[in-house]
């Protein structure tokens, strides 16, 4: 076991002193609530590299990772979390900058969890390409309750249950579950920097992805760690989450199944409260929205089963700094299929060597998508739409893979309006983009989702009793 007192840790903490101090100097004082969290290093903290794998120029190792503990022996059977760190490091690295996978899985997993598409991603790169899994660390279980293995979704829920129950009291925080998962992804960010200078290569930056409740994560590591200067939160379009979700239940009368395990636990019947605008407050990322200045490549499916198809309206134009978007046709949260990481491979080699992303904007007013290209670039353009005769609904469950693509033709100006209009029930339509499509690295881009017509189908939801302190 690698101690934190160990030589390679002391050389690894003489490296990064001069950007410690210089950080400490430069920003503010006023930490939130998950920088403190996270900033804080416990003593069980700690690695052990178990096995090393080789190939055809590349060695990866298997790390075993225990990123600190969460609540107590008195409140989980396993309060010390561990993850497995694989790390693929290519022999020609070109890069200081690393992708990091945040990756799901369980604490049963043992395998090496990368495979062949993540070594070529390496070669080709000339990056080191790495994952951290078992985020959240699951399952477990809470000592008060009868149900065992809390997974996912329920076991974030039940702390958040925990939280407002308690009226939301700082003494609470440790409950949120978002915050334990922001630290194991920061504290495998030290574990590869510090095995790459083992290895005499440096390591100073990353470049964060992740789906679901691990983009969540990509989102708040990108708002505590400076380290991480690019991400891709991938399925998790629900940033501004109170207009979000209200924006949910108008379009469907109901929460979506996928989100059950929160209605279950009555969080829904907190929204309108004190306690929620705080728990909202310390792990939404749209609150540090002004920290995201990185490039961001944000995937999400056009066929959500959690999310409606046009929440990017909610955070899209708050959002700072160098933004890209792509909204998957047919495809539902899972997004099937290596079609997406193909296409964030793409991103990243872009990202990497310094080649211009596409130079182009969007607009969506009324009933009509505006594009506008520059000029000098070669790509395709083509029009995704669906229609749903009788609901505002677009979930993959409900409308199949029916989505239609018509290619557009391409004109010397750039400049492109798009109308959608439903003659019955609800259309949903989005522009994609596909830029360099001839080359070794296309990249396929898209506006945000219209949904015409706008009118909701259902009010807003009202619980039958409201929790907690209402806000004024």
């Amino acid at each position: 076991m690698i101690s934190r007192l160990s030589p390679l840790h002391i050389i690894f903490c003489l490296f990064l002193l001069p950007l410690i101090v210089f950080s400490c100097s430069s920003e503010s004082k006023e930490l939130t609530p998950l920088e403190k969290y996270v900033k804080t290093r416990t003593e069980d903290f700690s690695y052990e590299i178990k096995d090393t794998l080789s190939g055809d120029k590349w060695k990866a190792y298997h790390v075993k990772m225990y990123s600190g503990k969460w609540l107590d022996e008195s409140q989980v059977d396993q309060p010390l979390w561990w993850h497995w760190v694989d790390i693929i490091v290519p022999e020609e690295l070109d890069h200081k900058t690393a992708m990091l996978f945040v990756g799901g899985g369980t604490n049963k997993d043992e395998k090496f969890l990368l495979d062949s598409t993540a070594v070529g991603f390496a070669l080709k790169t000339k990056s080191v390409i790495a994952q951290v899994s078992n985020i959240p660390f699951q399952p477990i279980n809470y000592l008060d309750v009868e149900q065992k293995e809390f997974y996912e979704d329920d076991l974030i829920a039940y702390g958040w249950d925990k939280f407002l129950k308690s009226g939301a009291e700082d003494s609470s925080l440790y409950w949120l579950a978002r915050f334990p998962m922001t630290r194991a992804v920061v504290r495998a960010m030290d574990v590869i920097q510090e095995i790459n200078l083992s290895e005499k290569s440096i390591i100073n930056s990353f470049f964060v992805a992740g789906a679901s409740k691990r983009g969540w994560a990509t989102w708040t590591t990108a708002a505590v760690d400076k380290r991480v200067v690019g991400i891709a939160p991938i399925v998790i379009d629900m940033l501004n989450v109170i207009p979000n979700f209200d924006h949910h239940y108008q379009c469907y009368g109901e929460f979506s199944p996928a989100v059950q395990d929160y209605v279950n636990y009555k969080i829904v019947d907190w929204m309108d409260s004190k306690e929620y605008d705080k728990l909202i407050a310390v792990v939404e990322p749209y609150n540090f929205k002004e920290k995201f200045t990185m490039p961001k490549f944000i995937i999400n499916a056009a066929s959500d089963e959690f999310f409606v198809t046009d929440s990017w309206q909610f955070y899209w134009d708050d959002l700072p700094g160098e933004k890209h978007l792509r909204y998957v046709p047919n495809a539902g949260h899972s997004l099937e299929g290596t079609y997406q990481l193909e296409n964030l491979a793409s991103f990243y080699y872009r990202f990497l060597n310094n080649i211009n992303q596409p130079n182009w904007n969007w607009k969506i007013n009324n009933d009509t998508i505006f594009v506008n290209i520059n000029q000098g670039q070669d790509y395709k353009i083509a029009k995704w739409e669906v229609n749903n005769p009788k609901e505002r609904d677009f979930r993959i469950y409900k409308i199949g893979k029916t989505w239609q693509k018509k290619d557009i033709e391409t004109n010397g100006k750039g400049h492109y309006a798009i109308p959608v209009k439903s003659d019955k029930g609800y259309t949903a339509a989005l522009v994609e983009v596909v830029f360099d499509p001839n080359s070794d690295n296309p990249l396929i881009l898209s506006t945000g989702t219209l949904v015409s017509p706008k009118e909701y189908p259902f009010e807003k939801y009202v619980p039958e009793k409201s929790l907690g302190t209402k806000n004024n």
